[in-house]
This record gives C-alpha cells, structure tokens and sequence, in this order.
C-alpha cells in the first residue's frame, strides 16, 4: 500500500513558505501565551478582621492563585459593612490587599480590629454632626477605607509600618485608639 498522498495519487496541496511561517509563528505565540498564563500569580493571601461592634470575624483566605475568592470577598463585605444600617457594599479589593500587605509588615498573625468600613453617606452624616473627624468626601464611602487598631501593637507602630507601604491615606486617631488607612491618594494626618 502507497505510503503518502502523491504515492497513492492525490495531489498534495502546495503549502507555501508563508503559510509555514504563520504556522510556526502562531505556534510559538499560543505556547508563549499558556507560559504566560501557568507563570501568574501563585499562592494565597490571607486575613483575620474581627468587628467588635458585631463581634463577627473573618480568618480565611481572599485571594487564591491570581484570583479574589467571591465568597470570601462577600464576607468581608459583610463584615465591613456600615452597621448602623446593615447597608453592605463592595470593598475595594486594594484595600483588602492593603490590610494583608500591613499585617505582613508588622509580622503578626493578630487580628485587624476593624472599627470603621464601609459607611453609607447617612451614616457620615451623623458622625459629623456628632462632631467627629468623619470628611464629608470620605473614602468609606467608596468602600476604600478602614478604621483599624490591632490588639497588642502599639498605635505608633501600626501608623508607622502604614506609612512605610505608601498606598493611599493614614491617619492617626491617638485619643481614639485607631488608625485610618484608605486606598485614595497619598497623605498623612
């Protein structure tokens, strides 16, 4: 039996050096592409937050492989939400990332009290007419912004290590006990 089309009679179609060439090319190209794509980001983040107005916590992992875990991240939205209200909105995931890259800083495996998530503009509105430091243009509004204090670490040390990573806002509460840390522009008061 003939081994090869033109052995047995039918015309091989002509193949191009061009066509060769693509061929190649595009070869190369979805290879280098499933390289890219097996050589993202790997590995896990982790948080611990306890609310202590709701005494809620969250101690899991948010981000797996490249990817923000959406259960995860819905729990963190529960737990961050404004409470007064029971209003819950999305937290910025760089916030969520600003906390873990904090935590890691300090290298402590304590839990971020969070005081002060997501606020609803109502809710900022009160606080201001109370009298406390809450800016009209707040990024809790946004979901962009934590009130934190970490139980063992002393405050001048949660301000300085927010400092150092130079991510967006910090802001110090002394007579209040708490740290403000926001994904907005950078500055510090």
């Amino acid at each position: 039996m003939p081994g090869n089309a033109t052995e047995r009679g039918v015309p091989c179609p002509r193949i191009g050096r061009r066509h060769v060439l693509c061929t190649a090319g595009s070869i190369m190209f979805l290879t280098a592409l499933g390289g890219i794509a097996r050589a993202g980001p790997r590995g896990e983040r982790r948080l611990s937050l306890y609310n202590p107005h709701t005494d809620e916590r969250f101690d899991d992992i948010y981000w797996c492989d490249g990817a923000y875990v959406e259960q995860s991240c819905k729990r963190i939205n529960w737990l961050m939400r404004d409470f007064h209200r029971d209003a819950v909105a999305p937290i910025d995931a760089d916030l969520l990332d600003l906390l873990h890259r904090l935590i890691g800083a300090l290298e402590t495996g304590r839990s971020v009290n969070v005081l002060s998530g997501f606020r609803t503009a109502a809710t900022n509105r009160l606080l201001r007419h109370e009298g406390r430091n809450a800016a009209a243009h707040s990024e809790h509004l946004l979901g962009k912004a934590a009130d934190i204090r970490i139980d063992g670490i002393r405050l001048k040390h949660l301000r300085r290590a927010a400092l150092s990573l130079d991510a967006g806002g910090v802001g110090t509460y002394w007579g209040d006990d708490f740290v403000h840390v926001d994904v907005g522009p950078v500055r510090h008061w």
